[in-house]
């Protein structure tokens, strides 16, 4: 892979992951009719700009983040009538969750996009024969449709053939299998082990999906991944990963977000999909985090004028906003150093 098809596949995942969470934030307001002042990707200069509808639409130089102005936000505007703060709170709430909802949708769609393609074949049906293996020595082609194995209907559910491959540890199986043309046919195969997986295989890959069932796993993978980066950082808060926060394997920033995207534009386009989404989870499940600057901060400002019917001191909450940014940059400086002292020391997962 080329260093300009790498950067490349690095600026389409911040624009990608950006877009879609400022969008999320942008479309909602002009739902609700609130006034958006700006709506931008990337910081600093400006590159493109075009003012519609009373807002400023931008594409700025540093493609590492982005924002909405949303009216009523800044000091001397905050009774604007359409303003931010003069909405309903459930209108305030929306807007502020749309932009971590965004990225959940993006994900699943990322997912879809890579299920759905072995999902238009029936389930079972072989989409990929090793090379060499006892499937191919059998006469196995992709099309085949796996019946049974060793007299189990299989009914496209892969976990029963990979049981039986394991539970035979080398044995011959019986499989009844219908090709391509409709014939079907029984035949007898004697799975190899293979040591990458460490188990005994015939060698096929079979679609495990189908099209009902890979929307709903593309649907389900931003709440279970979720759940596994909530499981994964109680690890390192607790000392079970080494190194823990600081470690190899422990917070990363833009850097780090940057060299995931460009080794795994490197392995090909189902690898970068997979990050990609995997990437848009946590961006939004970090901007619900309650910490100033982020969406959670203000949502939870939301919630507790909701509950005390009273505003706070907006310039107080402001201020807030602002010491905030102050502080999330640092961090984000603070982590951009581990993440070249990683790639400096070879720490990140293949570098050279």
């Amino acid at each position: 892979m080329s260093t300009a098809y790498g950067i490349l596949a690095v600026v389409a995942a911040f624009l990608l992951l950006i877009g879609s969470h400022e969008g999320g934030h942008f479309s909602v307001a002009k739902l609700f009719r609130m006034r958006v002042h700006e709506f931008s990707i990337g910081f600093g200069t400006k590159l493109l700009s075009r003012v519609r509808g009373g807002t400023l639409y931008a594409l700025r130089v540093i493609p590492l983040g982005g924002y909405v102005r949303l009216g009523g936000m800044e000091p001397g505007e905050y009774d604007l009538p359409d303003g931010f703060h003069r909405k309903p709170a459930y209108q305030r709430l929306l807007v502020l969750l749309a932009g971590p909802l965004a990225n959940f949708l993006t994900a699943s769609i990322l997912v879809a996009l890579l299920l759905l393609p072995s999902s238009a074949a029936v389930a079972g049906t072989v989409m990929q024969v090793e090379p060499q293996s006892p499937a191919a020595a059998a006469g196995i082609t992709s099309g085949t449709v796996i019946v049974a194995a060793d007299g189990q209907q299989l009914n496209g559910d892969v976990g029963k053939l990979r049981s039986v491959e394991a539970q035979a540890k080398g044995a011959p199986i019986q499989l009844t299998v219908r090709e391509p043309g409709g014939s079907q046919r029984t035949l007898t195969i004697t799975p190899h082990f293979d040591k990458a997986q460490g188990a005994y295989i015939i060698g096929v890959v079979p679609a495990q999906f189908t099209p009902a069932q890979a929307i709903g796993s593309a649907l389900a993978f931003p709440w279970l991944t979720i759940r596994d980066i909530g499981t994964g950082i109680w690890q390192l808060v607790t000392g079970k990963v080494p190194g823990g926060l600081a470690g190899p394997n422990g917070v990363t920033g833009p850097i780090g977000i940057s060299y995931a995207a460009y080794t795994a534009a490197e392995q090909g386009v189902q690898d970068y999909l997979q990050i990609l989404a995997l990437l848009s989870v946590a961006l939004g499940l970090t901007n619900l985090l309650p910490l100033p600057a982020l969406d959670g901060a203000r949502i939870a400002v939301v919630l507790i004028e909701a509950a005390r019917r009273r505003p706070l001191n907006r310039d107080r909450e402001m201020a807030v906003q602002r010491y905030g940014l102050v502080a999330l940059m640092a961090l984000i400086g603070v982590i951009g150093y581990l993440d070249i002292s990683r790639l400096v020391n070879h720490q990140f997962p293949g570098a050279h």
